[in-house]
C-alpha cells in the first residue's frame, strides 16, 4: 500500500514507465494481504480498499491497473466485507468516472453485478448511491448505442469499399472492446459482436437487479431518472427499443413489491383443476389477464402475465365481485344500479410520483389507435411545468417515443395508482391500478392461436435460468470415468458445496430443474443444489449427488449427458495434478473453473477423520485454508473474467466468488452461442423476458387478425363487435346485479358486459 501511494505522490522522481509497472505489481500484491485479515486492523483494511479504489483511475498511465483493482475489489467484497461496506460509496464514484474506458466495460459491469449478489454490501445504500449504479449501467447502454450508430453511419458511406471492409463496418452491434485489426477474421468479428452484446446484457441486468432490490419508496424516487435515462439512450429514432420496453414493464410491474415479495412469487404458472370452466383473456399494452371461472362453482383463477413475470391467485369470484360492487356504490354515494351509467368514478387515487386523474374510452387491439381521453371536468396535467403529458406512460407502453424536448423540459412522469373507473377494471387491469392507460381489450374467446401462444408463454421461464456442472476430482484421479464414478468428496469439498447454494429435493421441484429427473424415481439422485436471486435461477449438476455405479454403465452415461451439456464446469481438484481441459470432453465445454488447494496437499482419510472430531477453533482454521481459482477457456471464445489470472481465496469466501464467476460465464456463453447461431450480421441476444414480450406481441397480432376477420364476416364497424350468443351462453343466466351471481361464471359474465358498457 505504501509503495502504491508513494508512487502516486512522487511521480516526478521516477520514470512514468517505472511508476506504472510498480503500481501494477503493487495493486496485484495487495490481494494477498486480504488472506491475513485477522491480523489487519480496521483502519489498515480501509486503507487497502481505498488504495484499490484510487487505482481505478489509472486508465491512461497504467491501463492494466484498473482491471487488476476491479478484480482485487471483487475478492475484497468477500474477504474484507466490513471494509468494503464502508468504502463502497467512494468506489462507486470512481466507476462513473471511468465508464468511457472501453477495455474495462466487461470487468466493471461484472464487478457491479457481483455486488448485487452480496446484499449485505448495499443494505445501507441511499438514493445517491443507487443513482450512481444506475448511471453506470445507462452510460454503457448509451455508449453501446452511440457506437452502433457511428458504425451504421460508416457502413452507409462505404458502398464502394471492398467486401471485406464492408463486412467489417456493417455490423451495428460491434463495440470497441480493444484494438480491431484492419482485416479482422470472422472469428474476431464474432467475438467482438458477442462481447458487445454481453456488455449490453450486463448493463440491463444491473438495472433490473438493483431496481428490484429497492424498497417501494425508493423505487418511486428512482423511476423518473431510470426511464428518462433509457429513453435518452434509445437506439431507434422512431420506436422504443424492445429491451427498453422490457425494462419499463419490469419497473411498472414491480413498483410496489419488496424484494422479499418478488422472491416469493412462483416461477411457474399452473392452471388449477377447477373442472368445467369459462375462460376469458384481456390484453392491455404488454400485459395479459386471464380469468378462469368455474361453471358450477364459486371459485376462479386470475392470472396476470407480463414479459417480466406472472402472478396467479385463486378467489371466490362471486364474493369478490359482489364486495367490490357494493364498495364502489357506497364510495360514490349512489344506490346500486344494474350497470354503471358513467365510466367515471369519484374514488380517490394515490400518487406514485405525481399526476392527476383521468379515464379511458375506446377500443382496439392494435397499437395504432389511442384509447385514452381526458375525462370531462377533470383538471389538466399541464399545470405542473416539470410534468410530462398525461398519456406519456401509455405511449411508451405502445412502443412510441417521447420527444427529447419534452424529456429535457419535463423529467417527471405522470403516474397515479387508484381505483378503476369501472368494476371490471378492478379485476383485469394488467398494471396494478395504474391510471391513464389504454383500456384492456378482450381477446377472441375459444381461439386456438391465442391459446397456443399462451401455452408457449407459460413454458418460458420468468427469470434467467442457468445450469452449471460441479465435479470432484479425488487424490490421484485423472480420467473421466474415475471422476464420474465419484460419490463422495472431502469435507472441504462439502463445505464448498454448502456455500454454493441450497439443497433441493428433486422429487418436490415444480420449477426449473436443468433437465434433472423430478418424477420421484430418483434416476438423477434424490437431491440437487440450487441458488437464485431476483433475476436468475441456477441449478448445479453435482456429480457426487448423482448415482453412478461401476456395474451400471447407463448411470455413467446419464451423468455425462447432464454434465457434458453444460457450458460451465466447476472442478474441485484435489488430485494433486493439473486438470486437463479435455478430461470430460464436450462440444458445449466453454469455461472450466478450477479450484485447487494452494498448498497442493490433499488430506488423507485419517486427517479428515481427525478434522471432523476437532474443536471449533480448528474447524475455523480449516475454513481459512487457501484455494486457488483459475478459469480454463475454450480457445474459440473470448471470455476472460476475474479468474483468468489465478485468484487465491479462503474457503469461507470461495463459494461466493466461484458462483459469481460461473454465472457470468454462463451468461456470456449464452450470448456467444446466440450470436454464433444468428450469424455476425444479424446477431442480437434475446433474453427470456424479451422472448416473452415477443410472444405477447404475436398474441396481439393473432387477435387483431381474427377480430378483423370476424368483423368482416358480420359486416360490422370496428368497435361494435361483441361476444356471440354462443359465447355468452357459456356464462349461464345473465344477471343485472352481481350480488345475485350464484356461480363464478355468472360473475365473470357480468364483468364482460360491464366492460362492454364502459367502453
Amino acid at each position: 500500500m505504501r509503495v502504491a501511494n508513494y508512487d502516486q505522490e512522487t511521480r516526478t522522481r521516477i520514470s512514468s514507465v517505472e511508476k506504472n509497472r510498480t503500481a501494477t505489481y503493487t495493486y496485484g500484491l495487495q490481494v494477498s494481504f486480504m488472506h491475513y485479515k485477522g491480523w489487519i486492523k480496521r483502519d489498515q483494511q480501509d486503507l487497502l480498499i481505498s488504495t484499490l479504489g484510487d487505482g481505478l483511475m489509472m486508465t491512461s498511465g497504467a491501463p492494466e491497473a484498473p482491471q487488476i483493482c476491479l478484480h482485487a475489489l471483487g475478492v475484497a467484497m468477500l474477504e474484507l466485507h466490513g471494509a468494503m461496506v464502508r468504502m463502497l460509496p467512494s468506489i462507486l464514484q470512481n466507476l462513473v468516472r471511468i465508464y468511457s474506458a472501453a477495455q474495462l466495460s466487461v470487468h466493471l459491469l461484472e464487478f457491479v453485478s457481483s455486488i448485487s449478489r452480496n446484499q449485505g454490501l448495499y443494505t445501507n445504500f441511499r438514493k445517491g448511491d443507487y443513482q450512481v449504479l444506475f448511471a453506470v449501467a445507462i452510460n454503457y447502454i448509451r455508449f453501446h448505442n452511440n457506437q452502433r450508430r457511428r458504425e451504421t453511419s460508416l457502413s452507409t458511406n462505404t458502398a464502394g469499399a471492398r467486401p471485406a471492409d464492408v463486412g467489417e463496418k456493417s455490423d451495428p452491434r460491434r463495440q470497441s472492446t480493444g484494438a480491431i485489426p484492419a482485416s479482422p477474421s470472422e472469428k474476431q468479428l464474432l467475438n467482438d459482436v458477442a462481447l458487445s452484446q454481453y456488455v449490453l446484457v450486463m448493463a440491463y441486468q444491473v438495472i433490473d437487479v438493483y431496481f428490484l432490490s429497492l424498497t417501494p419508496a425508493l423505487k418511486a424516487e428512482m423511476f423518473d431518472s431510470i426511464i428518462v435515462g433509457l429513453l435518452q439512450s434509445n437506439y431507434s429514432r422512431s420506436n422504443l427499443d424492445e429491451v427498453n420496453e422490457v425494462c419499463l414493464d419490469m419497473v411498472l410491474q414491480n413498483h410496489s413489491r419488496s424484494s422479499e415479495d418478488i422472491l416469493g412469487l412462483s416461477d411457474v404458472t399452473v392452471q388449477e383443476d377447477f373442472g368445467p370452466v369459462v375462460e376469458r383473456h384481456w390484453i392491455q399494452h404488454n400485459g395479459i389477464v386471464t380469468i378462469r371461472a368455474q361453471k358450477e362453482g364459486l371459485m376462479a383463477q386470475i392470472i396476470e402475465r407480463s414479459c417480466s413475470g406472472a402472478t396467479s391467485r385463486i378467489v371466490d369470484l362471486t364474493a369478490e365481485v359482489s364486495r367490490k360492487y357494493v364498495e364502489r356504490a357506497e364510495r360514490t354515494e349512489r344506490p346500486p344500479t344494474s350497470l354503471p351509467a358513467s365510466p367515471l368514478s369519484d374514488s380517490p387515487v394515490s400518487a406514485f410520483g405525481s399526476l392527476s386523474q383521468s379515464a379511458s374510452r375506446g377500443r382496439s387491439i392494435g397499437r395504432n389507435r389511442r384509447l385514452h381521453s381526458m375525462a370531462p371536468g377533470l383538471p389538466s396535467l399541464h399545470h405542473e411545468p416539470d410534468m410530462l403529458p398525461h398519456d406519456s406512460i401509455a405511449r411508451l407502453l405502445r412502443g412510441e417515443l417521447l420527444s427529447q424536448s419534452d424529456l429535457s423540459r419535463a423529467p417527471r412522469f405522470p403516474m397515479r395508482f387508484g381505483a378503476a373507473p369501472c368494476l371490471a377494471l378492478e379485476f383485469i387491469n394488467a398494471y396494478q391500478g395504474l391510471q391513464n392507460l389504454d383500456v384492456p381489450v378482450m381477446l377472441p374467446p375459444n381461439f386456438e392461436a391465442v391459446a397456443r401462444s399462451l401455452r408457449i408463454f407459460d413454458n418460458t421461464a420468468m427469470v434467467d435460468t442457468h445450469k452449471v456442472s460441479v465435479a470432484y476430482v479425488g487424490p490421484g484421479q485423472t480420467t473421466e470415468r474415475e471422476i464420474l464414478l465419484n460419490q463422495q468428496g472431502s469435507p472441504a469439498y462439502w463445505n464448498f458445496l454448502r456455500g454454493m447454494g441450497h439443497i433441493r429435493r428433486l422429487g418436490q421441484m415444480k420449477d426449473f430443474s436443468a433437465g434433472l429427473d423430478t418424477s420421484g424415481q430418483d434416476s438423477d439422485g434424490r437431491y440437487t443444489l440450487g441458488w437464485r436471486d431476483l433475476i436468475a435461477k441456477l441449478i448445479f449438476h453435482v456429480g457426487t449427488l448423482m448415482p453412478a455405479r461401476e456395474d451400471k454403465q447407463e448411470q455413467i452415461v446419464r451423468k455425462k449427458a447432464h454434465m457434458g451439456n453444460d457450458f460451465v464446469h466447476i472442478v474441485f481438484n484435489e488430485s494433486g495434478r493439473d486438470y486437463e481441459f479435455d478430461t470430460i470432453p464436450s462440444q458445449f465445454n466453454f469455461v472450466q473453473i478450477i479450484v485447487t488447494p494452494v498448498d497442493g496437499q490433499v488430506p488423507t482419510p485419517e486427517d479428515e477423520a481427525l478434522w471432523l472430531r476437532s474443536d471449533l477453533s480448528k474447524v475455523n482454521a480449516r475454513m481459512d485454508q487457501l484455494y486457488k481459482v483459475k478459469t480454463q477457456i475454450n480457445p474459440d471464445i473470448p471470455f476472460v473474467g476475474p479468474a483468468a489470472e489465478p485468484k487465491v481465496l479462503t474457503l469461507t469466501a470461495l463459494p461466493g466468488f466461484v458462483r459469481s464467476v460461473a454465472i457470468h460465464a454462463v451468461v456470456f456463453s449464452q450470448v456467444y452461442t446466440s450470436c454464433k447461431s444468428a450469424g455476425i450480421g444479424g446477431a442480437e441476444y434475446v433474453s427470456l423476458w424479451r422472448a416473452r414480450l415477443q410472444i405477447i406481441k404475436r398474441v396481439r397480432a393473432h387477435a387483431q387478425k381474427e377480430r378483423t376477420k370476424r368483423l368482416n364476416a358480420l359486416g360490422s364497424q370496428p368497435g361494435s363487435l361483441s361476444e356471440s350468443s354462443a359465447d355468452m351462453a357459456e356464462f349461464g343466466e345473465p344477471i343485472s346485479d352481481p350480488t345475485m351471481a350464484t356461480t363464478a361464471a355468472q360473475a365473470l359474465g357480468y364483468l364482460v358486459r360491464d366492460l362492454e358498457s364502459f367502453v
